[in-house]
């Protein structure tokens, strides 16, 4: 009797264990060890650049950080910027991804961005921060010169408008706009009798 009960036991529990392995699926194939071409990866970066001198630069955060020795290159995801290219001047970038160049300082952004004018006087300027936002941005970090070849969108306080391409020195705060494009909306017009 314990014989059979044993029996009845085991083919139960084979049972169960042949419906498991069913249940697992397809085996995954192994994993290939191939060289990539990237030195190395980091995530929640937060990072300074200074320049000869010591002064910063900027200061950098991003969610991903990939180095690609191919094109020396720093690519990342996820980035905000705080940018002093000169005593006068700080912005604030932000884009879905980056490349920068760490001894050429040429700066890649794409995946949108936006880039805003801060007031490095602490709110001693009457002057509104410029917003800029568009898809790509093309720069160097140490001439502080950015370009867009693509449609982009600027705000000043209440003025708004559209330009297909900008060119911007940083350093001086100015600015170049390409096919400027604006709505106008004046009030509405009262007649009124002048005398």
């Amino acid at each position: 009797m314990n014989t059979r009960v044993l029996i009845v036991l085991a083919l139960i529990i084979a049972g169960i264990a042949g419906w498991f392995f069913q249940q697992q699926g397809d085996i995954s194939p192994p994993v290939s060890m191939e060289a990539t071409d990237v030195d190395y990866e980091a995530t929640d970066i937060k990072a300074v650049q200074t320049n000869e001198q010591g002064d910063t630069e900027y200061e950098l955060t991003a969610e991903s950080l990939t180095h690609n020795p191919a094109t020396n290159e720093d690519e990342m995801s996820g980035i905000t910027m705080n940018w002093e290219p000169s005593d006068e001047q700080r912005y604030r970038i932000e884009a879905g991804s980056a490349a920068i160049s760490q001894q050429t300082g040429e700066l890649s952004l794409s995946g949108g961005f936006t880039l805003v004018s801060e007031d490095k006087a602490d709110g001693a300027s009457d002057i509104e921060p410029i917003k800029v936002t568009g898809r790509t941005l093309k720069g160097n970090t140490k001439s502080g010169q950015v370009y867009s070849d693509e449609m982009v969108k600027i705000e000043q306080g209440v003025n708004r408008f559209e330009a297909s391409s900008m060119k911007a020195n940083l350093e001086t705060g100015e600015y170049e706009f390409g096919q400027v494009a604006v709505n106008f909306s004046p009030a509405d017009r009262k007649d009124k009798a002048l005398f």
